[in-house]
């Protein structure tokens, strides 16, 4: 046996537990990313349609209204063929713009035919109440209240800080619309009841009738002691695009004004024992952020009578 060198197998390696973490950590992150692409390039291309049911003190038939938001000059299609189509074979009784609407392209005329077409289209299905978003104010301030005019010629309702009582499906209903806050924000009590918001909220809270409120901004009553100052059946608002970005089980990420982990991001709120809110996620996302597992809407609004 001399000069025979008899050699041990060596044993296969194995990897590191830390290791293999790290590797599973990058395979879940990969795959987060992967999906998170997937989402924003669907909420680019598509929207949903959500359904929400809220039983109204006073109304004596039911209402379907559809609610619309923060579209952003957004198109679905060929002169948005596509979000036309959907509104339609929805057959609401009424359709809610409130805000954000105006596609802020830096040409003034062209933005003000885009918000008057679109809103001519809407009014062929059902009556359209049409409220300010802050893009809106913003325009009008660079541009003059043409806007407005525009979108009044269209035979839409413009409810820009008023309201008014309307028939809609067999129910009088007061609709008020209002950009401002429904709280001092900053103001002397004096102030504040000398507002213009102040007298549509009051108009609305004391109506006869069953009341809607159109406020782009969940913040009106939302935030401050403005969801226990006020008692209003119904406030429609925008303004957060649902967080921008959600997190399941968590919510949204980022809204407008109320910044990060936004409380009142998107969906059904009991803000006091008199008074629902509904937030719409809209359409666009914020600024140059994407939607990101947040697809973009159409929200239905199945109003009933309370037995």
């Amino acid at each position: 046996m001399s000069g025979l060198t008899l050699c041990r197998k060596d044993k296969k390696r194995r990897t590191s537990l830390p290791v293999r973490v790290l590797k599973a950590l990058a395979a879940l992150f990969g795959a987060f990313l992967l999906s998170a692409a997937v989402s924003a390039l669907a909420a680019s291309l598509a929207f949903t349609v959500t359904v929400r049911r809220i039983p109204m003190e006073g109304l004596s038939s039911p209402v379907r209204a559809v609610l619309l938001t923060d579209l952003h000059g957004i198109e679905y299609g060929k002169d948005n063929e596509r979000l036309i189509a959907c509104v339609a074979a929805l057959q609401p009784d009424a359709v809610f713009m409130i805000g954000d609407m105006v596609p802020d392209s830096g040409d003034a005329e062209a933005d003000i035919a885009w918000v008057a077409g679109i809103t001519r289209k809407l009014g062929g299905i059902a009556p359209v109440y049409f409220s300010l978003g802050n893009h809106e104010q913003a325009f009008i301030r660079e541009n003059g209240d043409e806007i407005l005019a525009a979108v009044a010629e269209t035979g839409a309702v413009v409810l820009d800080e008023a309201f008014g009582d309307y028939e809609i499906a067999g129910n009088t209903v007061r609709i008020g619309g209002t950009l401002g806050h429904g709280y001092l924000f900053g103001r002397s009590g004096e102030q504040f009841r000398a507002s213009p918001e102040y007298a549509v909220l009051s108009a609305l809270e004391e109506s006869p009738y069953p009341a809607i409120l159109l406020a782009h901004l969940p913040d009106t009553v939302a935030l401050s002691d403005g969801k226990s100052r006020w008692h209003i059946d119904l406030v429609l608002s925008g303004h957060t695009h649902g967080g921008v970005i959600r997190v399941p089980g968590l919510g949204g990420i980022l809204a407008p004004m109320q910044g990060w982990w936004p409380r009142y991001d998107y969906g059904v709120f009991e803000l006091n024992t008199e008074m629902t809110m509904v937030i719409s996620s809209g359409f666009a996302g914020h600024g140059r952020v994407p939607r990101i597992f947040n697809m973009p809407e159409i929200c239905v609004l199945d109003l009933t009578p309370v037995s």
